[in-house]
């Protein structure tokens, strides 16, 4: 099967699902570290039931659905970076004074999000133009503002929940999720925590003054909530009367190891649940024929195909969670075919469907630029700044 016959799929009687799972092989006795969620004891990981090989195991969550969203999305920039088929989608950036633009593709709610909302084009808010004016109040039986502006909206989803009243939802067309599995074995979690050791001292005590020198001459350079912690703690030690304060707080000093934090799972691989929604896509309506509607889907498709190919070549989830690259079946609806989904043939196929767009759909690298409001930029801060 060639990946532009997926187009016959788009139109209404073709397969609902575009199935694509996967196996990613773990070393031998390799300890993988799971996605992490806040909980009430700190970071958690997720563990639920999943039905797999006819029955029902215990599994724990490896990647979410956002995470594998977010990786297809850098593969589009990858490519866009490369000079490849993506560079052909349109997309908004935001263009704040000494940073490097910020694209729809990477922005949290993507053309709905609140830089773009509080940004600028010509002197105007962006709210008050007449492209986002169009944009926002589009309705699913004609899409095309959106999709000829901002079609990552269309193909990963986006909500304009900020909106008071004609809010646009729009659901992702490709779930994904890597997990493993641990069934009722609780041996299977290891618990360990990192550790530190400094080559001069496995702690530091300093005077108060030693303390607030350091911290002065630091402090233009560490986060205004960490600076604000650090004096608070010498304040109190001042009140306390104490002649020393350990520098722990300042990054300096050994930790010892500990058994006391989850550190990861032992599974004898990681394997992938990955859908397409068919189906989805053939909601999506562009105000023309019904012809000019399975273009664009395919348009979408295979931008969302090449997004999760990039994703696919290079899986590096996170520190300590190194799997082998995957090994993938694909199905239409639970018919096995065989399809290239390799980065060279999505290339291929999103070229190809980007070149059969009709004029008034047509994908030519757009960009709308609107600059960010400046009072964003000098108030962003990238956390606590606490760690190492």
């Amino acid at each position: 099967m060639r990946l532009n016959d997926l187009s016959d799929q788009l139109r209404r009687g073709g397969a609902a699902t575009l199935n694509v799972p996967a196996v990613y092989p773990v070393a031998e006795g390799a300890v993988v570290a799971p996605a992490r969620y806040a909980g009430r004891n700190g970071s958690e990981f997720v563990f639920e039931t999943r039905h797999l090989d006819g029955a029902f195991h215990r599994t724990v969550l490896i990647d979410s659905k956002q995470s594998q969203s977010n990786r297809a999305e850098e593969g589009l920039l990858a490519s866009r970076r490369d000079g490849g088929a993506a560079a052909q989608i349109p997309v908004i950036e935001v263009h704040y004074d000494g940073r490097q633009p910020l694209c729809d593709l990477e922005l949290p709610a993507r053309c709905f999000d609140a830089h773009i909302r509080f940004g600028s084009e010509a002197g105007q808010p962006v709210v008050a133009r007449d492209w986002y004016r169009q944009l926002r109040d589009c309705a699913h039986a004609d899409l095309s503002p959106l999709f000829v502006t901002a079609p990552a909206a269309l193909a990963f989803g986006a909500w304009d929940s900020s909106r008071k009243s004609g809010q646009l939802r729009l659901r992702g067309l490709v779930v994904s999720e890597l997990f493993g599995v641990v069934d009722d074995h609780p041996g299977r979690v290891s618990q360990r925590s990192g550790a530190r050791l400094d080559p001069l001292g496995q702690d530091f005590n300093l005077s108060l003054a030693e303390f607030e020198q350091l911290l002065d001459a630091q402090s233009e350079y560490l986060s205004p909530k960490l600076v604000d912690k650090l004096r608070k703690e010498l304040e109190s030690a001042r009140k306390k009367k104490s002649e020393t304060l350990s520098a722990s707080s300042l990054n300096l000093g050994g930790i010892p190891p500990g058994l006391q934090t989850p550190f990861g799972v032992s599974v004898p691989e990681v394997r992938r649940a990955r859908t397409f929604s068919l189906a989805g896509l053939r909601r999506l309506r562009f105000g023309g024929s019904a012809d000019e509607d399975v273009l664009a889907r395919t348009a979408l498709l295979a931008m969302l195909l090449l997004g999760v190919a990039y994703g696919d070549a290079d899986p590096d989830l996170r520190a300590y969670c190194d799997v082998a690259a995957p090994r993938a079946t694909t199905f239409l609806d639970d018919d096995p075919v065989e399809v290239d989904l390799s980065i060279e043939a999505c290339e291929r196929f999103l070229a190809d469907a980007i070149a059969a767009l009709p004029e008034r759909l047509r994908w030519s690298g757009q960009v709308r630029r609107v600059e960010g409001d400046e009072a964003l930029n000098r108030g962003a801060a990238d956390g606590d700044g606490e760690g190492d």
